[in-house]
């Protein structure tokens, strides 16, 4: 749905506090992602926007302006984006259904219904996630509204297909992340019984392998999950390698959280009974605060919080703002030293190597229809692709300071 260009500039304000400052777009969201492709910031607008509303829109986190809108459906809600930046799905609250946004044509894509009871009525999402290096194949934490619990078990679909296998309803993880192709954490945030699952996924479906209850004991939590650690919103990081356990506490928060991998740093967007929000990031070893700033420019509960880019986040909140926040020292930093990356051979018919003055993080080659054929970089920073099919390819690499680079390469 193309919109006139003056008719999407909302009111912005401007404030910074010591190298962070903040930006405020006003506008009603939902949830926010993050595609570094394109940088730019994909919102869940809900009806309640007004006449834009029930769409995807598309915000540019440098000049702080809501660039155009997409029709997806009816009041969308949670966002997942996949690895390679190539979907977006939304779930909604006026429908059953998933949505895919194909980001490259910025158009709705396919949708599909969730299932139902027929007694109680349909199924809608409840958590959803992209999985790694699959970027048409989701999980859904599904629920119903009309029953309590309300948790209608997890389910994996194919570009809309259905595995047969999902695990129970009632009972389970109403909050999902995915820990590797295969595999899925999750957490009961909605009855006492507080478990931590670990689910494995294959071809037929997911199952639950195990329950830790009570590491996590509260109703309503939300998590992330970065390098074998949950991070729950209020503010607890729980050891996911074996058996789960709390190793440590942020002081202070309850909030969204975003692990920030540029500068190794947790963020939160905190927020308390009044409505009134801190931004405050945290140290990931020792657990101590490195920065607060009270964000007098929205009020409300956070939403969600993203990372847009080195150096910046982003969270919306029910006060109807999406607050930019950015770190003024590094736009300094970046002009000075941006990173140096080559490719070479290319066209060819074995080996890619990679030269860059920053240490490599990851290195992955994609079919163009977004299938992962390869991911594996040696010391040396070649990758080898003398097992793949001939034909173009999209080689996508992440730095150890989160810069990420894509190239197109010729396999012959």
């Amino acid at each position: 749905m193309k919109k006139n260009l003056s008719a999407l500039f909302f009111g912005i304000s401007v404030a910074a506090c010591a190298q962070l400052q903040v930006f405020t777009l006003d506008l009603t969201a939902n949830d926010l992602v993050y595609d570094s492709n394109t940088n730019k910031i994909y919102a869940s607008i809900p009806s309640a926007n007004g006449s834009n509303g029930n769409s995807i829109g598309i915000i540019n986190p440098n000049t702080i302006t809501l660039d155009n809108t997409v029709f997806i459906g009816s009041e969308p809600t949670f966002l997942a984006i996949s690895d390679n930046g190539q979907y977006i799905y939304s779930g909604f609250s006026g429908a059953s259904i998933v949505r895919r946004f194909d980001v490259a044509t910025q158009t709705a894509d396919i949708q599909f219904t969730l299932g139902a009871d027929p007694t109680t009525g349909p199924f809608y999402v409840e958590d959803i996630e992209v999985m790694p290096g699959q970027p048409g194949t989701i999980a859904v934490a599904r629920k119903n509204n009309g029953y309590s619990p309300k948790h209608e078990g997890i389910a994996i679909y194919d570009n809309g297909v259905m595995r047969p296998t999902t695990t129970p309803d009632h009972t389970g993880s109403n909050k999902i992340e995915f820990t590797g192709p295969n595999a899925l954490i999750g957490y009961n945030n909605e009855t006492t019984e507080f478990g931590i699952r670990r689910l494995s996924v294959n071809s037929s479906g997911v199952t639950n392998l195990g329950v830790t209850q009570s590491v996590l004991n509260s109703f309503y939590l939300d998590f992330i999950y970065h390098d074998n650690k949950m991070y729950s919103i209020d503010g607890k990081v729980v050891d996911a390698t074996t058996a789960p356990f709390v190793i440590g506490q942020f002081s202070n928060v309850y909030g969204p959280v975003a692990y920030d991998t540029y500068y190794n740093k947790v963020a939160f967007a905190s927020y308390d009974y009044s409505g009134n929000i801190t931004f405050k990031r945290f140290n990931p070893n020792t657990f101590l605060l490195t920065d607060s700033l009270p964000i007098s420019q929205a009020f409300g509960n956070v939403k969600s919080l993203i990372t847009c880019g080195n150096g910046c986040y982003a969270f919306a909140s029910t006060g109807n703002k999406v607050v930019i926040i950015k770190d003024a020292t590094l736009a300094v930093s970046e002009t000075v030293s941006k990173p140096k990356l080559t490719i070479y051979p290319n066209p060819t018919s074995d080996f890619i190597n990679i030269k860059s003055d920053t240490e490599i993080k990851e290195a992955v080659v994609y079919e163009l229809s977004g299938k992962v054929v390869s991911r594996a970089v040696n010391q040396n920073n070649r990758i080898d692709i003398k097992d793949v099919p001939s034909g173009v390819y999209i080689l996508k690499i992440t730095d150890a300071k989160g810069n990420v680079s894509t190239k197109k390469i010729i396999k012959r």
